[in-house]
């Protein structure tokens, strides 16, 4: 209990669980809506955004914020179009964002840095500013995710969905996209860009056999990132495996776990 008295280590615990709630809350809508792909094409941006942070001498964390939020808005523009395949686009920007990314990161060769720390990422380095920024996400996007509940839910389920509400289908899913590039731009501040993925779909797939609806099947996913996120932490403090892969560990233990009481119970 001494180590959690260090604030390195509170700091890396606030960011975890502010991620665990957003990606909790955002998972549902993910699955619910197949766009899972999404979260690693848009980490592939990220990375494209951190090198040319870097070629500009800007953060790296920073910098790419506004290429997640530049991107993600012309990836809606495309997909409304319904011209071109989704998993053709999910493709050309996940390679495309890594090939940028190498680029930049080359070019800038003279700086000192290490992709690693983003695609695993690196929560035990967060520092008081991040941990702040985070916090008021968090509690921004969760505010947003109640108050438009129904048109989400509506507009991930099926795109032409005539929506009860003065916002359009098409405005709330470009809503929809720019919460899920704050999420992973968080997501690869701590648990990696690699990783994301696994925390927003897994806790899903692992609850939604057990819920009766959206809304048990979210409070549901959100304790279960919640807890995984608090277990890996907890083990790594006193075991030498990197947090993010026993945060993921913690994830498929936990679905294994509830895979076995569902066979059980049949």
């Amino acid at each position: 209990m001494e180590l959690l008295s260090y604030t390195f280590v509170q700091y890396a615990f606030i960011g975890g669980i502010s991620l665990g709630i957003l990606a909790g809350l955002l998972g549902p809508f993910v699955v619910q809506s197949k766009q899972a792909f999404a979260s690693d094409m848009f980490a592939h941006v990220a990375l494209a955004g951190i090198g040319g942070a870097l070629l500009f001498g800007a953060a790296p964390w920073w910098g790419a914020l506004p290429t997640l939020l530049l991107v993600s808005t012309l990836i809606w523009f495309l997909l409304e179009s319904e011209t071109y395949n989704p998993e053709a686009l999910a493709m050309f920007f996940l390679s495309g964002g890594l090939a940028l990314a190498l680029a930049f990161v080359h070019i800038a060769r003279d700086t000192v840095f290490s992709f690693e720390t983003y695609l695993f990422g690196s929560i035990l380095t967060l520092r008081g500013v991040e941990v702040v920024v985070m916090g008021i996400i968090t509690v921004v996007i969760s505010l947003l995710i109640l108050h438009l509940w129904y048109p989400l839910i509506g507009a991930t389920r099926d795109p032409h969905y005539v929506i009860p509400h003065r916002k359009t289908p098409q405005l709330i899913r470009l809503l929809f996209f720019w919460i899920l590039a704050f999420v992973v731009w968080i997501g690869i501040k701590t648990i990696g860009g690699l990783l994301i993925g696994s925390l927003l779909v897994i806790p899903t797939l692992a609850c939604q056999t057990w819920a009766h609806s959206f809304k048990q099947l979210v409070v549901y996913t959100t304790s279960v990132s919640v807890l995984s996120v608090c277990m890996g932490l907890g083990v790594s403090l006193y075991i030498d495996l990197p947090p993010t892969s026993l945060i993921i560990g913690c994830l498929f233990l936990l679905f294994t776990i509830q895979l076995i009481f569902r066979i059980l119970k049949k």
